[in-house]
C-alpha cells in the first residue's frame, strides 16, 4: 500500500488554502482603498468648504467696508486659488491659480494645515469660481468650491464640488 498523498489530493488542498486565504486579504485590501478614498473626501470636502466661508467672509467685509459687491472675488470668474496666510490672524487673499502651484495643496506639517505647494500625503487641486449671476448690477452671485485629487491605490482622479449662492442684500 502506497502512503502519501495523489497528485489530485494535493491539488485539491491547495485550492482550498488559496481560496481560504484570498478572500480575507481581497476584503482586506478593499477596506483600506475605501479608507484612503473616504480620509481624501472628508480633507476635500473640508478644503471645499473652507473656500466657500473664506469668500463669505470676503462678501461679508465688502458689506460692512462699503466696496463693490465682489471685490477682490471678482477675478475668480475662471477659477482662483484661495490662500490662507500662514500663522496669521486669519489674513487670507484670492490669487491666480498660476501665482499658486496652479492650485495644487498638499499637507505642510510644520504648520499643521493644507498649503499650496509641496507637501506630504495626497495632492489636491482647489479652485474658487465666482459667477456673477446679475451682471452689471452686482446683485448676485454663485460661489463654487472644487477640489479634486488622485487615490493613491488605483489612480483615478476625484473631485468634491460644494455651491454657495451670494446675494448683495
Amino acid at each position: 500500500m502506497n502512503k502519501g498523498f495523489t497528485i489530485i489530493e494535493s491539488l485539491v488542498a491547495i485550492t482550498i488554502l488559496i481560496i481560504g486565504v484570498l478572500g480575507p486579504m481581497t476584503a482586506a485590501t478593499r477596506g483600506i482603498t475605501d479608507g484612503y478614498y473616504a480620509q481624501n473626501q472628508l480633507i476635500a470636502t473640508h478644503l471645499a468648504q473652507e473656500a466657500l466661508e473664506l469668500a463669505s467672509v470676503q462678501l461679508k467685509n465688502n458689506y460692512a467696508n462699503n466696496a463693490p459687491f465682489l471685490n477682490n472675488i471678482d477675478n475668480c470668474s475662471s477659477g482662483c486659488a484661495v490662500v490662507v496666510k500662514p500663522k496669521s490672524d486669519v489674513s487670507f487673499s484670492f490669487e491666480t491659480c498660476s501665482i499658486n502651484n496652479n492650485c495644487k495643496m498638499a499637507y505642510n506639517a510644520t504648520e499643521g494645515f493644507y498649503r499650496y505647494g509641496a507637501g506630504i500625503g495626497a495632492e489636491f487641486t482647489r479652485t474658487l469660481t465666482v459667477t456673477d449671476l446679475d451682471p452689471g448690477n452686482n446683485t448676485q452671485a454663485l460661489l463654487e468650491a472644487k477640489v479634486t485629487w488622485v487615490n493613491k491605490i488605483g489612480s483615478t482622479q476625484k473631485d468634491v464640488t460644494l455651491y454657495r449662492y451670494a446675494i448683495n442684500y
